[in-house]
């Protein structure tokens, strides 16, 4: 697995001036279903909730209408824009008999999307292991096993800048302008036997893990991918857990939901 940085260079306009006349900061709300099922764990879905309340009072502009469900099926996502699946038991997760995994696939490519954290991003992924099968809901994103614990820093690339339309402050994406060489590194994200995201042959992470000495370093941080007409976000750290990171869990959910 090779992992690239990618730059873009843009002539011949101001990107300020457009976003004045193209743009607005006004997003439409998102329903987000968040899975509260006996896999999962209380404190990342209750940070979950806790990062989607902070951003709505940091930012007007938002509005995040969720439901946390223990069931997984056709039924229940109907109507949802974006399925969070957070940390927990991945052993559990894998054979929870109340998740549908074909209807996750078929949500996601009737133009829906998925974020998964930690125990949702291994069960999202093609991991196959001593755990169990992941879904594949990801058809490019593999990962591995890793018995990293503590808090590590993480760098959001690039590409994860401008993509997330990541920057400081209120999330008001007609006044980001895009950069081809910014980074931004974000201190503390807990990680507890987080997968090691990657894809096969050369791709370019949203983010990556800032310090080598983890056994993280040939890993992504957080990575996307597309299903059909739908958006997949996977994160290894876990940004809603404390101290959390609710701006950028926000900006998670609405790429997922292409608000961004």
């Amino acid at each position: 697995m090779i992992i690239l940085t990618i730059s873009v260079t843009i002539y011949g306009f101001d990107l300020r001036e457009v976003n004045k006349t193209t743009c607005s900061n006004e997003f439409k709300s998102v329903n987000v279903l968040i899975y509260e099922g006996e896999a999962t764990s209380t404190d990342s879905v209750e940070g979950l909730i806790y990062c989607l309340e902070q951003a709505q009072q940091n930012n007007p502009n938002l509005e995040f209408n969720y439901t946390t469900t223990d069931v997984i099926n056709s039924d229940v996502l109907s109507g949802q824009d974006v399925l969070v699946i957070s940390g927990g038991d991945i052993e559990l997760l894998f054979n929870d008999p109340s998740i549908n995994p074909g209807d996750i696939k078929k949500f996601v490519e009737d133009g829906n999307g998925y974020m998964g954290i930690c125990a949702g991003a291994y069960a999202a992924s093609n991991y196959n292991g001593e755990y169990g099968s992941g879904w594949g809901i990801s058809p490019n994103i593999d990962c591995n096993y890793t018995d990293a614990d503590g808090l590590i820093p993480l760098t959001i690339t690039s590409y994860g800048i401008n993509t997330l339309k990541y920057s400081s402050g209120r999330i008001e994406p007609c006044t980001f302008i895009p950069s081809t060489t910014d980074t931004v590194t974000l201190p503390s994200f807990p990680v507890s036997n987080t997968p090691g995201l990657y894809k096969k042959g050369k791709y370019t992470p949203m983010a990556i893990y800032a310090e080598n000495e983890t056994g993280l370093a040939d890993y992504a941080a957080i990575l996307d991918d597309t299903r059909g007409s739908g958006r997949i976000i996977l994160s290894g750290p876990h940004p809603e857990l404390d101290p959390a990171k609710p701006e950028l869990v926000a900006r998670m959910i609405l790429w997922a939901s292409k608000k961004i």
